[in-house]
């Protein structure tokens, strides 16, 4: 690592700095990524396993319980992110690591979640908290053998690219107090690039009539706000223009994503799509693909766009209060139905998909009656 710990140059009353906080939570991420990988014969501890999520068991000492922000995080299946990283998507293995050795980036404002957000270097990666149990407990329970079983055969994926999790069981403070997540996912950074100025925009596009209180229950000035920069989860006038090859291909890859995501019991999951103009902007590399870029049927603009935010499985305790609270709002229809909430995301896609010489939907929200940023 390039830096000093903060820890060992702070004073007493540091710990109520922002900047302290989020340079301590920096240096324990970075930490993680300093002990090699090593090989399979190298793990030889059963909570610590090479290919597989770690048991999600609760450690405690008297000597680590007092830590707020300053983490002993560790790598959660690492060979297979490892090959996930470099087998199927290509990722330069030394150029990965650096970024993850220099200082990160915190960020807001990428959504109503209550994460925390950090960039590499270049940008080219995020590391997101995850900080509600239900998300990480499904996230070890079941999401991370299905996901990188799924993608070592379907490597063109778009689900969003998970490249490590980082975790830490033991029971600390800052845990309890509700000041420092103990669970972190990298990914790699569909909109790594954006510029307002060249006229980039993005969008969470996710069912409209679902019920789903972290969306619903936020002020509309707040969501307004939201919307301006840029994570509105709707499309208005705008729509994707494709080719009937790149629609068919597109379906199809969203069809296959969903119908995984369907069988591990996940809602709420959106697609995060990004748009840039090909004037003033570099075209996409060849062959185009929805991670790097896929130009538009009129030649005018590049499409991005991965599915993000699919940690929320049904059986979970947060679905179980989703359900509850949705009745109270007899209008709208709960998320509690995996296979219902992917047949109204596929109609809304549908929906907004156009090929020039076809018939035209009519534009405005989709009609889908069904309804956060990172798995």
């Amino acid at each position: 690592m390039e830096d000093v710990n903060p820890i060992a140059r702070h004073h007493w009353y540091s710990v109520f700095s922002k900047n302290y906080k989020t340079n301590v939570i920096d240096n324990s991420i970075r930490r993680a990524f300093d002990e090699p990988l090593g090989d399979e014969d190298d793990y030889k501890d059963p909570k610590l396993p090479p290919y597989s999520a770690p048991p999600i068991i609760r450690t405690f000492s008297l000597s680590g319980f007092f830590r707020l922000y300053d983490l002993p995080l560790r790598r959660a299946a690492p060979l297979l992110f490892h090959r996930l990283r470099t087998k199927e998507w290509n990722i330069n293995e030394e150029k990965y690591n650096n970024q993850l050795d220099s200082p990160l980036t915190p960020v807001s404002g990428l959504g109503f979640s209550g994460s925390l957000f950090f960039f590499t270097k270049d940008g080219h990666f995020i590391v997101k908290s995850v900080g509600r149990r239900f998300e990480y407990t499904f996230l070890y329970t079941q999401c991370i053998e299905a996901y990188g079983n799924y993608i070592l055969e379907n490597p063109q994926s778009l689900l969003c690219r998970m490249t490590d999790v980082l975790f830490c069981f033991d029971r600390h403070l800052g845990g309890v107090l509700g000041l420092s997540p103990s669970h972190y996912v990298v990914m790699q950074n569909l909109l790594q690039g954006m510029d307002v100025e060249r006229g980039w925009r993005k969008w969470d596009l996710k069912p409209q009539k679902f019920f789903e209180p972290t969306r619903d229950l936020v002020p509309d000035k707040i969501k307004t706000e939201q919307a301006k920069s840029g994570l509105a989860d709707a499309m208005d006038d705008d729509r994707i223009i494709l080719t009937a090859e790149q629609k068919d291909d597109f379906q199809t890859l969203l069809e296959r994503d969903t119908e995984f995501l369907q069988k591990v019991e996940t809602i709420d999951y959106s697609l995060l799509l990004g748009i840039y103009p090909i004037e003033g902007n570099s075209k996409p590399p060849q062959p185009e693909n929805w991670i790097t870029g896929v130009t538009s049927a009129d030649g005018k603009h590049v499409y991005r766009a991965c599915i993000v935010d699919f940690l929320w499985n049904v059986n979970q305790l947060q679905a179980k209060i989703t359900k509850a609270a949705g009745k109270l709002l007899p209008e709208q229809t709960v998320t509690t139905q995996p296979g219902r909430y992917r047949r109204e995301f596929l109609a809304m896609m549908d929906e907004y998909i156009v090929v020039p010489g076809e018939s035209t939907p009519i534009l405005g929200k989709p009609s889908a009656s069904g309804s956060n940023s990172g798995p």
